[in-house]
């Protein structure tokens, strides 16, 4: 079986969430790509280690983990 394609779509999603969570921590505005709301970064959440970025009606919600 070929992953390939699963892979690379895998590392560009990656990348992709990456640069939008730099962009975030630099204090950057950046919208949503479905509703163009605009995307906040919350650190201070109620998990040890846990931020999310998301926009408010909720179409994006990525959940990170911090620390090491």
């Amino acid at each position: 079986m070929d992953f390939s394609g699963l892979n690379k779509k895998a590392s560009n999603s990656f990348h992709k969430h990456r640069t939008m969570l730099k962009q975030l921590a630099q204090g950057k505005t950046l919208k949503c790509e479905h509703c163009n709301g605009v995307l906040t970064l919350n650190l201070a959440t109620s998990e040890p280690g846990k931020g999310v970025i998301q926009c408010k009606q909720g179409c994006t919600d990525i959940e990170l983990e911090i620390g090491g």
